[in-house]
């Protein structure tokens, strides 16, 4: 479930070899490019990797592991497939890749649907901690420290003319990743995460857990109303044709408006708290008649952490 990988290996990871005089040789492309905070440094490309190299460090970065060990980014990598992909890099550059600090980690996997992956986007809801970000091709909920992404992968590699494998040809492929891009070690609450820890099965377990676990923090928005059963309540009516307007505009649009309410002065902070409260209880799935197509997809994430 590996994909995105970014390495740095530094001077002390590889004492008495001159970065800049050595390594250049073994990329293509190669540019100078001036300094920055390390230093003099130049960039270039070790086959579909981006490289950028100082005296001081080696930083391999966005870019596709994937793509780099299997010839394309569809796919995603196995604990043994990201040893392997490691090993390639030291090889090629006669350094200890092992050791290299990892900088960010994508982890992902493509799910197979029923239906055109857009469908699913508008029950997707609000996420604690989360901006939510709809996307043309997908949907972001982005915060400063990862970023969580749901997109249609055979309708990006349309896009990038780039070829289909013939298990996902016609078919509806919604990938979900979630990135952990900044902090690493405060995330994962590690002294270090280095490349030799990837293939560790309880780190591996781990992500897993959290790629789940994320998903299923997100609000599930019931796109289906329980049809409305004669009523005498004037509560009950308000609330079901409150929540047909919701579903209507959007509950991200709603709880927007709230928020201009409250940073306009019009309403407290405690009333557009409370107002927020209504709207995420009114929208949230049936737990009797649920939604076919938030079901499909929670089955699939859960199935896909059960494989891994």
């Amino acid at each position: 479930m590996y994909d995105n990988i970014d390495l740095a290996l530094t001077k002390e990871q590889s004492p008495g070899i001159s970065f800049l005089a050595t390594i250049p040789q073994y990329l293509t492309s190669v540019s100078n490019q001036g300094n920055n905070q390390f230093g003099e440094y130049i960039t270039g490309y070790l086959d579909s990797l981006k490289v950028s190299i100082s005296e001081n460090r080696i930083k391999v970065y966005d870019s596709s592991l994937c793509k780099y060990l299997l010839g394309d980014n569809f796919k995603t990598l196995t604990k043994g497939d990201t040893k392997r992909a490691i090993d390639k890099i030291s090889d090629t550059l006669h350094l200890p890749f092992h050791l290299s600090n990892i900088t960010r980690i994508d982890f992902a996997n493509n799910l197979i649907m029923q239906f055109p992956e857009e469908i699913y986007y508008p029950y997707l809801g609000e996420a604690q901690y989360y901006k939510r970000l709809p996307q043309p091709n997908g949907l972001y909920y982005n915060n400063q420290l990862r970023q969580l992404v749901f997109y249609g992968k055979e309708y990006e590699q349309k896009v990038k003319r780039q070829p289909i494998p013939e298990l996902y040809k016609n078919r509806h492929v919604l990938r979900y990743e979630i990135r952990f891009k900044k902090q690493l070690r405060q995330q994962f609450k590690k002294p270090e995460i280095t490349a030799g820890l990837l293939t560790d099965q309880v780190f591996y377990n781990e992500l897993v857990i959290r790629w789940k676990n994320e998903y299923l923090a997100i609000q599930k928005i019931n796109s289906k109303l329980i049809n409305m059963k004669p009523t005498g309540s004037k509560k009950e009516l308000a609330e079901n044709l409150a929540l047909y307007s919701i579903l209507e505009l959007g509950q991200s649009q709603v709880l927007n408006k709230v928020k201009e309410w409250q940073l306009s002065g019009d309403i407290s902070k405690k009333q557009a708290y409370d107002l927020r409260t209504f709207i995420k209880d009114l929208t949230k799935t049936s737990n009797e008649k649920g939604n076919d197509l938030i079901n499909e997809l929670n089955k699939k994430v859960k199935e896909a952490a059960r494989c891994y």
